[in-house]
């Protein structure tokens, strides 16, 4: 898609939805060559989840490597860290942490989670309205009624129900963008401890996270809404 109609079609999304903030556009690139001319690397090291919300709330565009990623839970999740720790990697980090009674519990949980296997070399991020490339995944933050005409207009134009695959862990790395990238279908998120922490998500906001394909169809399905339904 022409990366000016990607910036067109974000901005009537946020109009459409009636989103305080735009949605976020990430893409999972393997090499330097593929990051778009002019964005840095991001200066601080932050959390994945804070990077998607600073490119929407602030308007900033910009990538983070390996180094730049505060959270390896979430680089693990995204491709960007190979090799994590083995108690992050087997799940048991997450019975440390007190979110399973045993480690057999959080081993299963983890082992569930999709992953993106192949090696990244950075995570781009930007607000979908001034995306410079093509998104892997477009994130959006949504009010449960915002989700409603979300999930209506993702199911519009094919029917069918909307399936939603979280655990309460690894919200906005493994649900929002690996689940999207690998899988090529939208998903939905409620959050987990480290997102509503660090990147602020707030309590009455839930995650919809969707691939490029699905834009046009959204906004077609929004714009009818609109006028069938005022």
């Amino acid at each position: 898609m022409e990366i000016q109609k990607i910036k067109e079609l974000g901005k009537k999304l946020q109009d459409l939805l009636a989103l305080e903030k735009p949605a976020t556009a990430v893409k999972l690139v393997k090499s330097k060559e593929e990051i778009p001319e002019g964005y840095a690397e991001i200066e601080t090291p932050v959390r994945h989840c804070e990077m998607i919300q600073n490119a929407r709330t602030e308007g900033k565009k910009f990538y983070a490597t390996v180094e730049k990623q505060a959270c390896k839970g979430g680089a693990y999740a995204i491709g960007i860290l190979q090799n994590p720790p083995e108690a992050l990697k087997s799940g048991v980090l997450y019975h440390n942490l007190g979110n399973f009674p045993t480690e057999e519990a959080a081993i299963k949980t983890v082992q569930a989670i999709p992953r993106v296997k192949e090696a990244i070399y950075a995570g781009v991020y930007a607000p979908l309205n001034d995306a410079d490339f093509e998104p892997d995944s477009i994130v959006v933050l949504v009010t449960p009624k915002q989700g409603l005409r979300l999930t209506q207009a993702l199911n519009y134009a094919a029917g069918g129900r909307f399936q939603a695959d979280f655990a309460g862990i690894q919200s906005l790395c493994a649900d929002a963008v690996a689940a999207v990238k690998t899988r090529g279908v939208a998903n939905a998120t409620l959050g987990c401890n480290g997102s509503r922490a660090y990147a602020h998500i707030k309590d009455d906001e839930l995650v919809f996270a969707f691939p490029l394909s699905d834009l046009e169809n959204v906004i077609g399905a929004l714009e009818y809404f609109k006028e069938k339904w005022n």
